[in-house]
């Protein structure tokens, strides 16, 4: 009786993670469509690079602010109701862009989309960190994250495929859809969630009382540092990559997007890849999973300059899916990393704390700098830029491993006392 209730258990929670993962795969899918359709962008709107940056950048602002107050509301409230009201949101608000007439209409729609999608991931990470709270959880958070690779390609993808307006209801509909899945769902009951007798303004007190007992935590300040930076370097790649390809590089948009899709095959063994080698440097020293990530950002810096120097060809597809296999090594160890260091009653405001320093101030403004760089030089020279940031965020990381086992420790001693 006890493996069978074991393997229905296994089951729930094996469908639990593929919900989650899918609704991440909307979620990015619904970030990245733009991103292919400039040009039919810069006939309609008549935007310059510096623009088309600033609709990323339109998307991620809101799109930070949003994962503070949703991770922070995920602690408190129904995680699955937080969540499908956030999708539902910017699966209507993409859909709006339809009827976008000018740059500002857009830039409306694209932050109401992003403002919905910020609840996805902070929440999912603390129900799968609970799910999965053991020597594996690294590899299946790296599930999870692969909803963010296959959601990017499938963005990328729809908007060569449909264009300037049509792929934002082409996003909308599976958006409404994996909403009213969530909902379905038989999550387990957070540890932190208040009783009914919690008032609004006890909650809202909480919301800052939270981000003081997160923010006093080393490891988490480090790894924020890391992320942020981490963030801008990939934020950066992500929104110009194809228009580099074919402007730079001079390739036909067949072409650009053929290396894309090469490159992607590497993220997504990096993803697999980073969530395993994590789990096993774990079993091997405390702050393993945090090696792993500084080894994997290391190792993407060479082959980010190959991709930046060579000549179209084997040896550019090559460097490219070498580069993405390192670079993603990252999301599933730090999203674990995270809920290590974080007290089990705030599980879902670190996640959002996270997100949201390393969205604001990395993602958000990542597109729109190196559109400006562009602007006034080239868009080679602007493509250099990430490299100094994925230099700052090695560093971090190495600093984050020194307090990582204090922290760990730490709160430990912080749950013990509690149940006292």
């Amino acid at each position: 009786m006890s493996d069978v209730g074991g393997r229905s258990v296994s089951t729930r929670s094996g469908v639990i993670l593929a919900v989650l993962a899918l609704t991440n795969l909307v979620a990015y899918a619904a970030r990245n469509s733009l991103f292919a359709t400039y040009e039919d962008l810069r006939v309609r709107f008549l935007l310059h690079d510096a623009k088309l940056g600033l609709l990323a950048t339109a998307f991620l602002l809101p799109h930070a602010i949003a994962t503070l107050v949703f991770g922070w509301a995920g602690d408190r409230f129904d995680r699955r109701r937080v969540i499908a009201v956030g999708m539902i949101f910017a699966s209507l608000s993409g859909a709006a862009g339809v009827f976008a007439t000018n740059t500002m209409t857009l830039v409306l729609s694209r932050a109401a989309v992003g403002l919905g999608t910020a609840a996805v991931v902070p929440i999912a990470n603390s129900i799968i960190g609970q799910l999965y709270n053991g020597p594996r959880k690294a590899s299946r958070m790296a599930i999870f994250n692969l909803g963010l690779l296959f959601g990017g390609a499938a963005g990328f993808f729809a908007g060569k495929a449909a264009g300037f307006p049509s792929v934002v209801v082409w996003i909308a509909i599976p958006g409404v859809l994996v909403a009213l899945g969530i909902l379905l769902l038989s999550i387990p009951e957070h540890p932190g969630l208040p009783g009914p007798e919690m008032s609004l303004s006890q909650g809202l007190g909480g919301f800052f009382d939270s981000a003081r007992v997160l923010l006093r935590i080393p490891t988490l300040r480090w790894i924020m540092m890391s992320t942020t930076a981490m963030a801008f370097a990939a934020g950066g790649y992500n929104a110009w990559l194809i228009d580099f390809l074919e402007r730079e590089k001079h390739m036909t948009p067949t072409a650009a997007t053929n290396v894309l899709s090469a490159a992607l095959v590497g993220a997504v063994l990096g993803v697999v890849a980073g969530g395993r080698i994590a789990d096993w440097m774990r079993s091997k020293t405390e702050a393993g999973r945090l090696w792993t990530i500084a080894l994997g950002m290391t190792l993407a810096i060479p082959f980010s300059l190959l991709c930046l120097q060579l000549d179209p060809g084997p040896a550019l597809y090559a460097a490219g899916v070498a580069n993405l296999f390192f670079m993603f090594w990252y999301h599933a160890p730090i999203a674990v990393s995270v809920d290590d260091v974080a007290p089990a009653t705030h599980a879902a405001a670190a996640q959002g704390l996270v997100i949201f320093t390393m969205h604001l101030i990395g993602t958000a403004p990542s597109s729109w700098v190196l559109g400006i760089i562009s602007d006034k030089s080239s868009l080679t020279i602007a493509m250099w830029v990430p490299l100094g940031f994925l230099a700052l965020a090695i560093l971090a990381m190495l600093a984050a491993t020194r307090t990582f086992g204090r922290d760990v420790r730490a709160k430990g001693g912080g749950a013990s006392r509690a149940s006292l």
